[in-house]
């Protein structure tokens, strides 16, 4: 019996952002699902069976890691409807991430079951996907900040309706964010933390003690900083002087320029450095849509110029792609494209223990890659060796 013949890519002419260096002139050659060899023009032998893939004038990078996505192009991982996985995953795909996390919000009990099982079943059943956990933003957060979430859904933090969670995900929860100084958080987050759940500080109003107690307690993260917490103060500091404070802490940034103001998002750069924070989406599925009216929650939902709001003025979610992200971040924050390209990719890796195959552009990493042009438009994005979007010219 003859072995099946391997695919061969190779990724002629571009600039390849590993995302540590940059690698001008470069080739990738891609065997099956995995890098085979990577380096500049001049270093690379391309195997005859090789299909050429020219990327001239192009940047290739590793695949997006988003931690935080709710939706997009219309559809959300809380819908009923099992297809809009499908469809997230999809809009994802072209928009660079190849590997996602799919966010849920507070429900009540029976229905954040059913939609934490969904996604578990879809998961288990599409290895391939770029579909590779559960963010469960909620539903233990405080009612004082609770930003787009339906207040009337939040949960009072007790261990037996974390396990049903847990059960419910068949272990795919990967992060959860929570307010740790609700009563009865602690007693979850030594839970969560124990099952290998990465903790995430957010919708909260922890003073800076409580926010070292839950460290010890499992936190390693803050949920979309700023947005839905006590803002700084000099003498009563809470979670964002944790965050930046706290090296145990990593930040999740929404770098839209709407949720974070340019200035600030260079600001928190500096002193938290490039390996400190985590750029995610937390998109809706109002994400690569028309102006209109949307829902989230259970809650009307309107977005206007890329920006969603409740009807008071909340913002719910956001409408951005990582690739635009990553442009925000090179073009308002002065950050390098390696850094920039780190955030997206290898910084959120890390935190769901994917460092070893994803996020990075070497030998034997997974060949979930990304080509942007010079305007960080998502061109062609690989998944695992197979081309999973191509831009179709007008």
């Amino acid at each position: 019996m003859t072995k099946d013949k391997i695919k061969r890519l190779a990724l002629v002419g571009g600039t390849i952002i590993t995302p540590f260096r940059v690698v001008k002139n470069g080739i990738i050659v891609i065997e099956g699902n995995k890098i085979s060899e990577l380096g500049k023009s001049g270093d690379i032998h391309i195997p005859d069976d090789s299909e050429i893939i020219d990327v001239s004038g192009r940047m290739i990078c590793p695949g997006f890691v988003d931690l935080l996505v709710h939706g997009g192009g219309g559809f959300g991982f809380a819908d009923e409807n099992i297809e809009s996985i499908e469809k997230v995953s999809k809009y994802s795909l072209k928009h660079g991430s190849t590997s996602v996390l799919a966010s849920l919000f507070a429900k009540p009990e029976k229905q954040l079951l059913k939609d934490l099982s969904k996604l578990a079943d879809y998961i288990e059943s599409h290895p391939n996907s770029n579909i590779r956990g559960i963010h469960m933003e909620g539903p233990y957060l405080n009612k004082e900040f609770k930003g787009a979430m339906n207040a009337n859904y939040l949960w009072t933090p007790t261990v037996q309706s974390w396990n049903k969670l847990w059960e419910a995900s068949k272990g795919y929860i990967k992060i959860m964010t929570i307010a740790p100084e609700l009563p009865g958080a602690q007693q979850v987050m030594r839970a969560a933390a124990q099952q290998g759940v990465v903790l995430s500080i957010g919708h909260s109003m922890a003073t800076y003690d409580e926010i070292e107690v839950a460290i010890d307690n499992g936190a390693a993260h803050v949920t979309h900083i700023f947005n839905a917490m006590s803002p700084f103060h000099h003498r009563h500091p809470g979670i964002i002087l944790g965050a930046l404070l706290r090296n145990e802490l990593k930040i999740e940034l929404i770098a839209d320029t709407l949720h974070v103001h340019p200035a600030v998002m260079e600001f928190i750069l500096k002193i938290k450095g490039s390996n400190g924070i985590i750029l995610v989406s937390d998109s809706i599925r109002a994400g690569g849509m028309h102006e209109g009216e949307y829902e989230f929650a259970d809650q009307k939902v309107y977005m206007k110029a890329k920006k969603a709001y409740l009807a008071d003025g909340t913002l719910a979610g956001s409408t951005l792609t990582l690739n635009m992200a990553v442009k925000n971040m090179v073009e308002t924050a002065n950050a390098k494209i390696t850094e920039a390209i780190r955030m997206a990719s290898l910084n959120g890796a890390k935190v769901v223990n994917f460092e070893h195959k994803k996020g990075i552009l070497a030998v034997g990493k997974d060949a979930d890659i990304v080509i942007l042009n010079n305007d960080y438009e998502v061109e062609t994005t690989i998944l695992g060796g197979e081309i999973a979007y191509q831009k179709v010219e007008a």
